[in-house]
């Protein structure tokens, strides 16, 4: 009740100032908020009474923390706010897949926002780690749909079938970014998903900066019809599901490669302040 009180008891004044996202309101966006805190905290009720934790809690949590994220960006959340939820969502994350892999669209989805809120250096470690440790495992051979992290209560998500993917080129160009320059190699030599991400590879193989901004410009246009086999693509047509369409592994790329974005500040996919942000700010202190 208090969380409902928070939300819906804003002057306004507050209510009319405007948002990031394109297509809601920010009503729209807390009424979702509020159906996603009931369910996290509902979730964390549950783990205090039971005798045994499932993995499925630890699912549970970590997407709920990555959801309320997503919403909060849309509206006008600032990166401490928003570092903090990721980190709460990681620790989730971590606990739920120690031993079995995310689809791959929920890891990239990690390393992107890791960079992109420049959490610490020993929270950025635990992924780093976390996916060598993935290089090594295989798949088990009896891996079946019902491995899936989620399945999101907006639509099937067409993108996780399992195909034995490990770790690859884009991912391992995220990390590489901020590890040490003694530890950065060439990990993979193919993208797990090219249909869906070569396109923005062109990007990190363009040969100057502005092949790398026109390469990073024609990938974004066609980036939401690319993504819809995704279990968000056209939410915003359903009632509650939406919130916000945020291409974070362009963002992350762009960041990384330093590429200049200001046309892109008024994009509808394109999170520019979560690229900008933290120009004047160095990595998050541990």
């Amino acid at each position: 009740m208090k969380i409902l009180n928070f939300l819906f008891s804003r002057s306004k004044q507050e209510q009319d100032k405007p948002i990031r996202d394109k297509l809601k309101t920010r009503k729209d966006f807390e009424r979702v908020l509020a159906e996603d805190l009931d369910i996290m905290e509902t979730t964390k009720a549950r783990m205090d009474t039971a005798k045994n934790i499932n993995l499925y809690m630890y699912r549970s949590l970590s997407y709920s923390y990555i959801l309320i994220l997503q919403s909060k960006y849309s509206v006008d959340a600032k990166i401490d706010e928003l570092r903090d939820i990721y980190i709460k969502s990681m620790y989730y994350f971590l606990q739920a897949f120690n031993k079995r892999n995310p689809i791959y669209a929920d890891i990239l989805n990690y390393v992107s926002l890791g960079v992109l809120l420049n959490i610490p250096d020993n929270n950025f470690r635990q992924l780093i780690d976390y996916v060598k440790q993935m290089d090594k495992q295989a798949k088990p051979s009896g891996w079946t749909p019902r491995d899936i992290f989620f399945v999101e209560p907006c639509g099937m998500d067409k993108q996780a079938k399992p195909s034995g993917w490990t770790p690859d080129l884009l991912l391992w160009f995220m990390l590489n970014s901020r590890m040490k320059e003694q530890e950065k190699q060439k990990y993979a030599e193919t993208l797990a998903y090219p249909r869906l991400y070569n396109g923005l590879y062109k990007v990190i193989q363009a040969p100057n900066a502005a092949a790398a901004k026109d390469a990073l410009n024609k990938y974004l246009d066609r980036w939401y019809n690319l993504n819809s086999d995704a279990p968000w693509y056209n939410s915003h047509l359903k009632d509650n599901c939406y919130r916000g369409y945020w291409a974070w592994e362009v963002a992350a790329v762009a960041k990384i490669m330093h590429i200049d974005d200001s046309d892109l500040k008024n994009n509808q996919y394109y999170p520019y302040d979560m690229v900008h942000w933290a120009d004047n700010e160095t990595t998050a202190k541990e």
